[in-house]
């Protein structure tokens, strides 16, 4: 029986269980003991994602050749890059995830596109923040460029200079965004290499969800069958014309324009702690896709079939 290589944070539970269900065996990197998948995983090892020797040299024992990577967190896709560089095959395009990762890089992207994306400034530096950030229209969404912070909506200019040294002190780029008073939803869409689909639109709020400062008044309501037909195409283009592999989230903001506000090429998929829950309520499996498309991706055949 083959075994796949697995790393995958709080995913690891679910992912684990598909693979299974797929016919493979899992070798599993968790940061911990007892890890979400650590105790599902024939074989494992505790292992900081930086530790790439060390992870190298276990899959390679483990005889894994494919792995699938489970995580977004940024050492998962340095990692990545090593694994590939020592013949290791993974799920992911990396340099698409780091262009997603890098969320300034991707709104120009999609504004190249001609999509709608709330208006917003980055800046390097405290210094340069100071010359011209103060000028950014209030309220705004406070994000860092790579998610080194949970965004924060202020209201005011001393909320502003808290939130945003938040940013400066994990030495990410400031990123101000328009706030848009709207309906958030998400859509998540599969690209297997053959074909691109969207599994529709998903009411769901990161901000109310995870009780993020500023956001008190966070909705996601149903919107019509059109309203919902336009999100999933803008969806689908954005996957299809950049080529985004695997199965990625792309999250919007609905006033009386669509606005994308970003878009994640590795979504969390485990049980606890992600929007598992929030897919399976509309019958959707968001791990076995996840897996259905990565197992693909990699060359492999669906051995539940």
């Amino acid at each position: 029986m083959q075994t796949i290589g697995l790393i995958a944070g709080k995913s690891g539970d679910s992912l684990s269980d598909e693979l299974h269900k797929k016919g493979y065996r899992v070798a599993i990197i968790c940061g911990r003991m007892g890890e979400a998948g650590y105790n599902a995983a024939e074989e494992k090892i505790i292992s900081d994602l930086s530790e790439y020797e060390n992870i190298i040299h276990f899959f390679q024992k483990k005889e894994v050749k494919k792995v699938i990577i489970g995580t977004g967190h940024y050492l998962a896709f340095a990692l990545a890059q090593k694994l590939e560089g020592a013949g290791i095959k993974t799920n992911i395009d990396i340099e698409k995830s780091l262009l997603a990762k890098d969320k300034v890089r991707f709104k120009r992207k999609i504004e190249e596109m001609g999509i709608a994306t709330p208006a917003y400034a980055s800046f390097l530096s405290r210094e340069e923040f100071s010359r011209e950030g103060m000028k950014f229209p209030l309220p705004c969404v406070v994000k860092s460029n790579t998610d080194t912070v949970q965004p924060r909506k202020v209201d005011d200019r001393e909320n502003l200079l808290e939130a945003v040294e938040d940013v400066f002190a994990t030495n990410a780029v400031l990123l101000l965004e328009q706030y848009i008073p709207g309906n958030d939803c998400t859509v998540a869409v599969v690209n297997d290499g053959s074909t691109v689909k969207s599994l529709g639109v998903l009411y769901y709020s990161k901000a109310k969800e995870y009780g993020l400062k500023g956001f008190d008044l966070a909705k996601s309501e149903v919107m019509s069958v059109e309203e919902e037909q336009k999100i999933c195409k803008i969806a689908s283009d954005i996957v299809r014309k950049m080529r985004f592999p695997g199965l990625v989230r792309i999250d919007f903001i609905v006033d009386e324009k669509i606005y994308v506000l970003e878009l994640n090429t590795v979504i969390v998929t485990g049980y606890h702690g992600s929007a598992y829950p929030f897919f399976k309520k509309q019958g959707i499996d968001i791990a076995e896709e996840a897996i259905k498309a990565s197992l693909k991706l990699l060359g492999e055949d669906d051995k539940s079939e």
